[in-house]
C-alpha cells in the first residue's frame, strides 16, 4: 500500500476507472445480461423450480448453477459458487446491480490505487468467500447472489485507509469512517431484527467484518507467511548441503573401489539425489535449495 496516496473523492469519472474496477463492472453487467437471457428462455420452456422449502428468485438453471446455495456449494462441492455468486444480481430489481456497481466504482478505485491491483482483487474475492460462509453458517438453506458482501469489505477498507475523507450521503456530508459505522450499525440491526425483503444481511455483515480484518491483519499474516517461507528455504538449503556432502563421499568411494561395489541403498540414494538436483535446477529462478541464490447481497 502506498502511504503517500490520497484519494480524489468525487464525481470524477475518468479517475475512477482503474483496471480491476473496469473488469469487475463489465463482468457483472455481462453476467446480468446472461441472467436475463436464460431467465427468458427458461420461462418460455417452462423449466421447473427447485421445489418447496427453498427461497428462490428465479427458476432458470443458469442462476441455480452459479448463485451461492449452501447445499450445492458445500454438499455437492460446487465450489465455484463461492466466487461466481458475486457476479449475479436480481433480475427482478435492476437497482441491485446499479447500486452495487456504483458503490464499487465510488470506493473501489481509490482502494485499488492504495493497495495495488493484486491485493485489491485478493480483498474483493476473499471477502466474497467469507461473506458466503457466514451466510451459509447462519442461513444454511438460503441462496445468495450479489456483490454486496465483497463491496462492503471494499467500503470498510476505504474508511480505514482514508478515514477522514468527506463523502456526500444524499445531501449530507459525512466522513468515511462515520459512514461505515452507520452501515455496520444498520446491518447489525437488520441481522438482529430481520425485516425480510430478500436482502442477505448476514453476507453484508460478513463483508464488513472481513474488510476490517483484512486491512488490520493482512500485513501481519503475510509477514508470518514470509517468515515461514524463509525457514523452509533455510531448511531446504541445509538439506541440499547435506545431500551434496554425502554425494561427494559416495563419488569418492566410486573412484576408489568402483561403481559396482556400492550397496543397493547407496545406489538408491544417488538416484534420488540426482532427481532432487534436477528438480532444484528446474526451479533455480525461484531461489531453490539447489541454486546459489438467493438472497441478493
Amino acid at each position: 500500500m502506498s502511504e503517500w496516496y490520497t484519494p480524489e473523492f468525487g464525481m470524477s469519472f475518468g479517475s475512477k476507472w482503474t483496471r480491476a474496477i473496469k473488469v469487475i463492472i463489465v463482468a457483472n453487467v455481462g453476467v446480468f445480461i446472461l441472467e436475463l437471457l436464460f431467465s427468458t428462455i427458461s420461462s418460455r420452456w417452462g423449466v421447473p423450480g427447485l421445489g418447496e422449502g427453498v427461497r428462490v428468485w428465479t427458476q432458470d438453471p443458469f442462476t441455480r448453477l452459479f448463485w451461492f446455495y449452501p447445499p450445492d456449494a458445500l454438499g455437492n462441492l460446487w465450489l465455484w459458487q463461492f466466487f461466481s455468486y458475486t457476479f449475479l444480481h436480481s433480475i427482478y430489481d435492476p437497482w441491485h446491480l446499479i447500486i452495487n456497481m456504483f458503490a464499487l466504482w465510488m470506493f473501489g478505485a481509490d482502494v485499488e490505487r492504495a493497495m495495488g491491483t493484486r491485493k485489491f482483487l485478493t480483498l474483493y474475492f476473499t471477502a466474497g468467500v467469507f461473506a458466503a460462509l457466514l451466510s451459509a453458517l447462519l442461513l444454511p438453506q438460503t441462496a445468495v447472489l450479489g456483490a454486496s458482501g465483497a463491496i462492503f469489505a471494499v467500503e470498510v477498507a476505504f474508511a480505514m485507509l482514508f478515514p477522514n475523507v468527506t463523502i456526500i450521503l444524499f445531501i449530507f456530508p459525512i466522513k468515511a469512517k462515520h459512514l461505515v459505522m452507520l452501515f455496520a450499525g444498520l446491518t447489525a440491526l437488520n441481522c438482529l431484527l430481520p425485516i425480510g425483503g430478500g436482502v442477505a444481511y448476514y453476507a453484508h455483515l460478513g463483508g464488513l467484518l472481513y474488510g476490517f480484518l483484512f486491512v488490520r491483519y493482512e500485513p501481519r499474516v503475510w509477514g508470518l507467511v514470509s517468515l515461514w517461507q524463509a525457514k523452509q528455504r533455510a531448511r531446504e538449503l541445509r538439506e541440499g548441503e547435506e545431500i551434496r556432502r554425502r554425494v561427494d563421499s559416495l563419488l569418492d568411494k566410486v573412484n576408489r573401489v568402483g561403481l559396482e561395489n556400492l550397496t543397493t541403498k547407496e545406489m538408491e540414494f544417488l538416484q534420488k539425489a540426482s532427481q532432487k538436483f534436477r528438480k532444484w535446477k528446474a526451479v533455480s529462478t525461484s531461489g531453490g535449495p539447489g541454486t546459489k541464490k438467493e438472497k441478493k447481497a
